[in-house]
């Protein structure tokens, strides 16, 4: 082999290898770029793709966040995600339970049946993201070759117990493939004491009706898990805010209730 024949081999393979390489850069950047669409494209099924996750599991998985959110704006708010006859407490609107502008007067209960309102609340505020999930969830399957029928309908129930915030959302929808899925409903359940700090708020506040005050440490004295603090202001409203310490929710809401003129009888 003459030396420009040996040169041209070797350039040769050098353009080979070089070609090699250039298509498996091309290659992992093409993989990579269709990660970061499938990525943006589909962010709350991502983590399901590729994987035989039942519709009940991702509808549990997407919508719970949610919940979670929902439920920290009306505990923080006195029950209400938008309220209204409210007090500003610490940049926080807090509504009123117990009001009455007059003084020297007992106040009137402003929210009658606490646990189903806070029910209704939570569940207006879930609609929307129940709706976002659904179409997820219908886009998701469609990609992967299911032909979807319903899923136009979605309502959410919320029920608030002992120990639990139950969802419902009721969704018909059917997925068919080889076989055939029907689902009507999805139904999960959440750890809380949320009930329990709802039954207290209540008891409060039938004592401020009553008798225009209450006495907290009766209710830490029954229950030592909980925690309650009462905000005396100066234009005679009171802030309470209930605690559970094992897990560390808590319910705030507002009352003015046997007020005096000028702050008289005001004590921090």
């Amino acid at each position: 082999m003459n030396k420009n024949n040996y040169k041209q081999n070797l350039y040769r393979r050098g353009m080979e290898k070089r070609g090699q390489t250039t298509a498996y850069i091309i290659l992992a950047i093409v993989i990579v770029v269709f990660g970061i669409i499938v990525y943006f494209l589909y962010p709350r099924i991502g983590s399901i793709l590729g994987t035989d996750t039942q519709p009940g599991d991702y509808m549990k998985a997407c919508i719970a966040p949610a919940v979670d959110e929902g439920l920290s704006i009306i505990s923080k708010q006195g029950g209400y995600i938008d309220p209204e006859g409210y007090i500003l407490y610490q940049g926080q609107k807090v509504k009123y339970l117990c009001y009455t502008t007059h003084y020297y007067q007992p106040c009137y209960v402003q929210q009658p049946l606490l646990v189903s309102h806070v029910e209704k609340e939570l569940s207006e505020y879930l609609e929307s993201k129940a709706r976002t999930c659904i179409n997820d969830l219908k886009k998701y399957n469609e990609e992967r070759g299911y032909e979807v029928i319903g899923g136009n309908t979605v309502d959410v129930d919320v029920s608030i117990t002992q120990k639990v915030v139950g969802v419902t959302v009721t969704a018909p929808i059917t997925f068919k493939r080889d076989s055939t899925q029907e689902f009507r409903t999805f139904k999960f359940g959440k750890a809380s004491e949320m009930y329990s700090l709802l039954m207290t708020a209540v008891s409060i506040v039938d004592f401020e009706s009553t008798y225009g005050d209450s006495e907290t440490m009766i209710y830490m004295q029954y229950y030592p898990e909980l925690q309650l603090r009462k905000n005396k202001l100066i234009d005679g409203s009171t802030v309470y805010s209930i605690k559970n310490v094992k897990t560390a929710e808590e319910f705030t809401f507002a009352s003015r209730s046997l007020a005096w003129p000028g702050g008289l009888g005001f004590t921090a």
